[in-house]
Parts: C-alpha cells; structure tokens; sequence
C-alpha cells in the first residue's frame, strides 16, 4: 500500500508519498516540483509512479503556490516567475537535510524531478548540486536565459506591458551561471530522463532537443534517456510518468 501524508518541512507544506513498508526506512529520496499555477497536488500521479518505484517522493508547494499563494512578492513583475524557480532551488537542500537527519534518506541517493516550471527548476538544480544522484524533466528547458527572450514572442505576454529585449537581458544575466545549456559538464555521472511533446506552445520543444543534440557526443552525456511524443502539447502523459519512475527506480 502506497500511503501519502501532508507535512510541514522549514515552512515548506509538502506531501510525502511511500509505500507503507518503507515509511520508515532509509530508501532513496524523489523530489517532484510542479508547474506554475499549480500546487503540490498535482504532483500525485507522479508522486504515485516514483513511489511504486521504491522510493520516498516529496512534493513541494512552491512559493506564492498551493497554501503558499498568499505569500508576499514585491520584486520586479518580469522577474516573478524566476523568483519561484529560485526559492525552488534554495530550499531543495534543507529539505533533503530533513530527511538526511530523520535517517530516512542519504546525500548520494536523492533524485530531482519536475514538470515545465519543475523541469526547469530541475535542470538549475543540476548545475548547483552536484550530489544530486539522477534526474528527470518532464516539458522542461535547460536554457533559461533563451526561454525568456522567447516567452517575449510567444503567448504569455498577451495582456501585459511590453518588455524590450534588454531589460530581459539585464534581469536574466545572473542565469548564464545557473543554465544547463550554458554547463552541460554538470551531468556527470547523473542519469537524466527527458520527456517533452514537439507541439508543445507553452515551453518550446526546440530548446531540450538542441540542447541534447548539441552534447550527444560527449561523455557526460551517455546517461540520458530522451523521449520525444510526436504531436504531443503541454500534457504528460500517465505512461511517461510511469516510464520516467522505473528509469529513476532501476538507476539505484
């Protein structure tokens, strides 16, 4: 039996998902970080196949997210998104200490996963944690300065002020040291899954399969597993999912 609890970590609500044999072991430790707009719960399906996998899953509310939608923002309305992504990867490690201290986990057998906002906060948590075990971006980009200039052209800017080309730039250049695209080396010795549909409108397809193109011939790139759906928007389907958590589960 798979059980799930809601806990508060650091003022972090989570959801914890395990089967109920292991709640109380030391048993590798999934991260699974929801996209924008939505909260911990969605995470249940993936949470659900990682944890059938043999492995401890937490699910975070992100910031300004789920119970957390009330807390305070008052940075630069442009830069908002990035700020979620951010305190995504700034409370990651005082999570893992949680568990890390509760004797439930270890340092070398923590996987991050995610979805669009998730995946992209997965592949920024690749290039600053190096004792991160394995991975998996689902609909996710590993450029985060190219996807803000093309979030410039795309759909949601409908309905705001304009934003030029260099003040995207201005607010985006601390990046260049977070982007996977920028530090590739940092899949080293890391298995990554990759999911992402090619009619995908919302993050551009395009930049992961470039980016994965572009490092095929490099060593640390031997331990990617990339999946592609023809046709397929901004959804992930059940059996990715599931794909995605045995491929997690047999990395250990």
């Amino acid at each position: 039996m798979i059980v799930i609890e809601r806990k508060i970590i650091n003022n972090i609500p989570i959801l914890e998902i395990v089967e109920e044999d292991k709640k109380n072991k030391n048993i590798p430790l999934a991260f699974f970080y929801h996209g924008i707009t939505n909260q911990k719960e969605r995470g249940l399906e993936p949470g659900y196949a990682l944890a059938s996998n043999g492995m401890r899953v937490v699910i975070p509310d992100a910031y300004r997210h789920g119970e957390r939608k009330d807390e305070v923002y008052a940075g630069e309305p442009a830069a908002e998104f990035w700020s979620v992504v951010l305190q995504n990867i700034k409370e990651l490690p005082d999570i893992v200490a949680f568990y890390i201290e509760a004797g439930l986990a270890k340092r070398d057998k923590v996987s991050v996963t995610g979805l669009s906002m998730g995946g992209i906060t997965t592949c920024i948590a690749l290039t600053q944690y190096p004792w991160i075990h394995s991975a998996a971006c689902l609909m996710g980009s590993p450029d985060p300065i190219g996807l803000s200039h093309w979030a410039l052209k795309s759909r949601w800017v409908e309905g705001f002020p304009p934003i030029d080309d260099e003040k995207v730039k201005a607010l985006m250049a601390p990046f260049k040291s977070l982007s996977l695209k920028e530090h590739p080396e940092s899949l080293v010795d890391t298995p990554f899954y990759i999911w992402h549909g090619t009619a995908d409108e919302s993050v551009p397809y395009e930049q992961m399969a470039q980016f994965v193109n572009s490092i095929s011939d490099e060593t640390f790139a031997d331990n990617i597993c990339f999946r592609t759906t023809e046709g397929s928007g901004h959804r992930v389907p059940y059996a990715i999912f599931e794909e995605m958590a045995v491929f997690l589960g047999n990395v250990y």
